[in-house]
């Protein structure tokens, strides 16, 4: 199972409002990791998580803006830990809803501190701007394709009903917004149609036009966001507005069209099967998004439930699984591909990589030395490879880095 996982393209998935749940991740609660981030979006935004979510105010948690901080931290925290003490690097990240701003976070894009900066300003523009409206809200429209919801959707506006489509989720699911008013004119047609119309009860109209006053409120806010550096990125974001990667510049628009746009889940699901993604997993307190996955129809396979997540982070997080791991990615790379055509020179250089690392080091690495130079000699594989067919290795070099620092813990 290691070897498959840590060859297979994976993505993370994290879930939005409404999967948070009192004592979530208990079990991670001996990990450092996560009791500091827990500790740093407390400290930021003036919410006690650690008794919120493991002690007494769990009743706290039914408030959005305290659900959205306490996902986002611990989330974040789980993936930190899988990251730093098991090595365990994805090739993407993405979120549904509030869930994109701890896959933010986990791809590298922003710090925990920029992102709980990110989410206490949104939440503040969010509320003022649902305010406004009497009775605005999010429902569910079932048992029709999401095509046809789309089309009655704007031939409804077309006759005068404030209606928007505010996500698509599969390819029979899709969320619309407005007021309840004009959901309740919308929802004869959709009855009419043998559909059905389910409220959300989420307290205003997210994810729509809607809420271009908290997106302009929200961009009067953003000039603390960092500049541009694809360096710092761990994984890539696949943007759940515009079902594709977000670049870095495009981080303050994908954070601001965030508001005002549907979610196209289905859309990115496909779009990572498109770039050969086969596993996710999913980090959050309980299965939420594995049910959308298999209504995607797509061959992803989850790499572990929430509930064997712990189990599983035990596991891989052992010094022995560590050290495997980094050395099974190692010999993958010098001695499980075939050589690639090179200049002559460059190609004598690989094959005398693979003779010297067969000679001093025909046994998994036993010391710091042995892991270092097994290290050295498979960048150095990467390097003449990429250089010599100008194919991208960097998402190799990346799994191999984190492999090479949880095995070194």
């Amino acid at each position: 199972m290691s070897a498959y996982l840590d060859s297979a393209k994976t993505v993370f998935l994290f879930p939005g409002v409404g999967a948070q749940q009192a004592d979530m991740f208990a079990a991670f609660r001996s990990f450092p990791a996560y009791r500091a981030c827990l500790d740093e979006v407390s400290d930021l935004s003036g919410v006690g998580l650690e008794d919120i979510i493991h002690g007494e105010g769990r009743q706290a948690l039914g408030q959005v803006r305290v659900a959205q901080l306490a996902l986002t931290a611990t989330t974040v925290a789980i993936a930190r830990i899988l990251r730093e003490e098991c090595g365990l690097l994805p090739d993407f990240v993405m979120g549904h809803s509030l869930g994109q701003y701890p896959a933010l976070c986990a791809g590298g894009y922003l710090d925990l501190a920029t992102v709980t900066r990110v989410v206490n300003l949104r939440s503040e523009a969010v509320e003022a701007c649902a305010g406004r409206y009497e009775q605005g809200d999010m429902c569910w429209v079932l048992h029709l394709p999401a095509e046809t919801v789309i089309e009655q959707v704007a031939a409804a506006r077309q006759d005068g009903i404030t209606i928007f489509v505010s996500a698509v989720d599969a390819f029979d699911q899709a969320t619309i917004s407005g007021e309840m008013a004009e959901i309740r004119r919308f929802a004869s047609r959709i009855e009419a149609l043998g559909g059905l119309v389910y409220p959300l009860r989420i307290g205003g109209p997210f994810h729509s036009p809607l809420m271009a006053p908290a997106r302009a409120q929200l961009d009067a806010a953003l000039d603390f966001l960092p500049s541009p550096d694809a360096g710092r990125l761990h994984s890539r974001l696949v943007c759940n507005v515009g079902a594709g990667e977000l670049a870095v510049d495009g981080l303050r628009s994908a954070i601001l069209d965030h508001l005002v746009e549907p979610v196209q889940w289905l859309h990115s699901m496909q779009y990572l099967a498109g770039q050969g993604v086969t596993r996710y997993l999913e980090i959050s307190p309980k299965s939420v998004l594995a049910y959308l996955v298999q209504r995607a129809e797509l061959p992803l396979q989850p790499l572990y439930g929430p509930q064997e997540l712990a189990g599983a982070v035990e596991r891989l997080a052992s010094a022995q699984s560590r050290g495997e791991r980094f050395h099974q990615r190692c010999w993958q790379h010098l001695y499980g591909e075939p050589l690639p055509v090179l200049e002559p020179a460059a190609s004598r250089q690989l094959r005398e990589i693979r003779s010297e690392v067969h000679k001093q080091l025909p046994a998994a690495p036993a010391n710091a030395a042995e892991r270092d130079f097994l290290y050295q000699r498979s960048l150095r594989w990467l390097e003449l490879a990429e250089a010599g067919t100008g194919a991208s290795r960097e998402a190799d070099r990346l799994r191999l880095h984190g492999l090479y620092q949880a095995a070194g813990r």
